[in-house]
């Protein structure tokens, strides 16, 4: 396994953070939210479980509940190396690719420690939107930001790594 250089995440175990509070969701109202609610389940995850695999059909998102998670891409060229992408912490959004409208995921998720996530199908959210436009612009652009984000932080990465190969 390779992985590129560690962003520890610190996280208490037993804060668990609501859909409220969760970074694509805030500012949405508490009607829309209610209903972003009912849509939703809570799954656990004991520690070193697999969430979900690379290549997986995209429909569902998840929001980390509590506990932490990695995210790791599997090379092509040697499917028995992984590179983690990051670590998500509680309140973050990850296998976004079903939100975006893309077909499979693009990374597998594996519980680091003990952790719950919240699981909302895609469907139901762009349903969802297409009735709150306001509320489906606020998140989309929340969106758009973490995927900058984590564009950002993955170019840090690469950079890092290919100086190390030196």
């Amino acid at each position: 396994v390779t992985v590129l250089r560690n962003r520890w995440v610190q996280s208490s175990g037993s804060d668990a953070v609501d859909l409220e509070h969760a970074e694509l969701f805030r500012g949405v109202s508490g009607d829309v939210l209610s209903k972003i609610e009912r849509l939703s389940r809570v799954q656990a995850f004991e520690q070193a479980e697999t969430l979900f695999h690379e290549g997986d059909s995209a429909k569902d998102i998840y929001i980390l509940r509590d506990g932490r998670v990695e995210l790791m891409y599997t090379l092509p060229q040697d499917p028995t190396t992984e590179i983690r992408i990051t670590q998500v912490a509680p309140g973050e959004t990850f296998a976004w690719s079903a939100l975006a409208l893309g077909e499979t995921l693009s990374a597998h998720a594996r519980a680091m420690v003990d952790s719950s996530a919240y699981i909302i199908p895609a469907a139901g959210l762009h349903s969802l939107f297409r009735e709150q436009p306001r509320a489906g612009y606020l998140v989309m652009t929340r969106l758009s930001q973490q995927i900058l984000t984590r564009l950002r932080e993955t170019r840090k990465e690469l950079r890092w790594l290919h100086q190390g190969a030196r």
